[in-house]
């Protein structure tokens, strides 16, 4: 039994210390090709910040400058959701309401195509004309495609806001 034992011990540390099949050059990784991409124009006053639940190769959170632009893309098969907050115009001073919104778009992918599960409508993202209550300042979207549209997974919004002073 010791025999055995001692020629498994042997054996085991000879085939581990022997193993030469390292690459000799570096494994080229590739990624996969971009499934949603949303680019945001930030047409407002004010950066705003945005984050994203799966970033291909860059960070998952930043802040787009005022009259700059980001792209936004995800390869992630379990989805993606991309957050921007958009802050109310300078005019506004020391009185916004609220002091930030929020927009949000929700990704997927059904094993055959990119698409939208919840766009910002969906995600009642506020404050909108539509979703304002009490508020003294909207954000509007500008899309180049119609983002309701659940195959429109490659698309570009444009922010602006403006003041809604309620009577």
């Amino acid at each position: 039994m010791r025999k055995l034992l001692t020629l498994l011990i042997a054996s085991t540390v000879l085939v581990a210390c022997n193993n030469t099949n390292h690459p000799t050059k570096p494994v080229e990784v590739k990624t996969d090709p971009a499934k949603f991409t949303l680019t945001v124009i930030n047409n407002t006053d004010q950066d705003m910040k945005w984050a994203q639940t799966w970033a291909m190769t860059g960070p998952d959170s930043g802040v787009v400058a005022a009259g700059d632009t980001v792209k936004l893309s995800s390869n992630e098969t379990g989805g993606d959701v991309i957050t921007i907050n958009p802050l109310p115009p300078k005019s506004l001073g020391e009185t916004p309401n609220p002091t930030n919104g929020i927009f949000q778009m929700t990704y997927g992918w059904d094993g055959h195509i990119a698409r939208i599960y919840a766009d910002n409508k969906k995600n009642k993202g506020n404050p909108m004309s539509d979703v304002c209550y009490g508020c003294n300042w909207i954000y509007e979207t500008e899309w180049l495609l119609p983002s309701g549209v659940q195959t429109n997974a490659t698309n570009t919004v444009t922010f602006t806001t403006k003041s809604n002073i309620v009577k």
